[in-house]
């Protein structure tokens, strides 16, 4: 889900985009846990991040538009470099025996 007009956490300016991503796990007893994490992207705040600003500059119209095809890779790229890797159930387990993790 991309969200519009939202404050960016860092610096207050309005957000390019917020994208509000899913998220699961499993805890020990097997319950599925789910939630939300929302990502913004920040024309001041993620310029040096190199796939937010290709983003940045696509929103910007300093990249020749394409269309949504090249959005959507564009968008693709940048998630994949700001949300978290999905939770390896088959780790959680080994350190849930460890004693590393609680749930």
């Amino acid at each position: 889900m991309v969200l519009l007009d939202m404050p960016c956490h860092r610096c207050g300016e309005v957000l390019l985009c917020a994208v509000r991503a899913p998220h699961s796990f499993l805890r020990a007893d097997g319950t599925e846990v789910r939630g939300t994490r929302t990502v913004g992207l920040c024309a001041g705040c993620d310029k040096e991040n190199p796939a937010a600003r290709a983003l940045i500059d696509y929103f910007a119209g300093c990249r020749e538009m394409a269309g949504a095809p090249e959005a959507a890779i564009l968008l693709g790229d940048w998630l994949r470099e700001v949300l978290p890797a999905p939770i390896d159930d088959a780790q959680l387990a080994m350190l849930r025996t460890e004693g590393t993790v609680r749930t």
